[in-house]
């Protein structure tokens, strides 16, 4: 996963703390962190920032913490890219940046365009989260962006609305379908297979106020710097994978799906981790592993109960791959630990 500006994680610690009465201190420590002196001006990889995410958000229990997140996306916050975007020449090509430059913004999840005859969608396909994360990250990431275009439509006294959007979760209650729909001006469908917002092509047609052929070069230039800066490399990858898959239970991604996570070519993502000699299925058989031998000190939970978490649909699959693993069965490395 390739570094981006460490903002989004303190608009996040200045939330929780300030109105959710959330002492984020231990937890950001644990990740090497100090939040007296977490310097703005710095960034930090996706992949460390979601393992905070992770150990902070299930703490809030409130369905809207997502929502209060985007929101709290200031403007500057994401640099010369919002120069970019208000020196575009339409909104279809602002929006055609955003797409280009989407390693500059702090989405979980890849953007793209998708042009029809009369809209044209904007699509945000999520990357694999645990389910605990998944509608907070979601409403984060799509409020989060409409916050930075209703932010330029300001600046640029422009009226910018999409047409419907989509959520790929099943319909929360009212009161926050409400919510959502007066944000976004709009009906909203939900259980959908991804993220989606439909803008008509004639408002994407509209010519910007603040296009500067010169000053957009130029900003583009600095953005490209910016990403080269920003890729990391993807050295002790198998340790940074291995930490992103101890954050799910019951469902596990597949290899195709950390990939992409990671912002690495599926090819590239396999050969890496071979050449650490670390292949994937031997990275998620470690880390099914060590999470079964701690579920097994757990004496409340039964073996098949341990095999549902690790994502096993029969207790006799854990059981033959615990052997594997062990050399012994789940019953007998649980006795012979007590």
């Amino acid at each position: 996963m390739s570094a981006r500006s460490i903002l989004a994680l303190i608009y996040t610690v200045e939330l929780l703390e300030k109105e959710k009465g959330l002492d984020c201190a231990p937890a950001l420590a644990r990740h090497g962190l100090d939040k007296a002196s977490l310097d703005p001006s710095s960034e930090i990889g996706r992949d460390r920032e979601l393992l905070i995410f992770s150990e902070l958000l299930p703490q809030v229990n409130d369905p809207m913490l997502g929502f209060e997140m985007g929101s709290r996306f200031g403007f500057a916050g994401y640099g010369q890219l919002t120069m970019l975007l208000m020196t575009s020449e339409t909104a279809f090509q602002g929006f055609q940046f955003g797409v280009k430059y989407q390693a500059l913004t702090y989405l979980y999840g890849e953007i793209a365009l998708t042009p029809g005859e009369h809209s044209t969608a904007l699509d945000l396909y999520p990357i694999s989260l645990p389910p605990e994360l998944r509608r907070t990250l979601i409403d984060r990431d799509m409020v989060g962006t409409f916050k930075l275009v209703n932010d330029i439509q300001t600046q640029l006294n422009l009226d910018l609305k999409p047409a419907e959007v989509w959520m790929p979760y099943s319909r929360p209650p009212e009161e926050q379908v409400r919510r959502f729909e007066d944000y976004f001006g709009c009906p909203i469908r939900y259980d959908q297979p991804h993220c989606r917002a439909l803008i008509r092509n004639q408002d994407l047609a509209v010519r910007m106020p603040g296009y500067n052929k010169m000053a957009q070069d130029m900003y583009r230039d600095q953005c490209d710097a910016m990403l080269a800066r920003r890729e990391m490399p993807t050295d002790n990858l198998a340790t940074r994978v291995a930490s992103y898959l101890q954050l799910f239970v019951r469902s596990y991604p597949t290899a195709e799906q950390v990939a992409r996570a990671f912002g690495i070519p599926e090819r590239s993502f396999r050969r890496q981790l071979s050449s650490e000699q670390k292949p994937f299925q031997s990275i998620m058989d470690q880390v099914r592993e060590e999470k079964a031998k701690r579920y097994l000190a757990d004496s409340e939970k039964s073996v098949a109960q341990i095999g549902e978490l690790l994502g096993y649909s029969e207790s006799a699959a854990f059981v033959r791959a615990f052997e594997r693993w062990t050399g012994m069965t789940p019953a007998k490395h649980r006795k012979s630990s007590e």
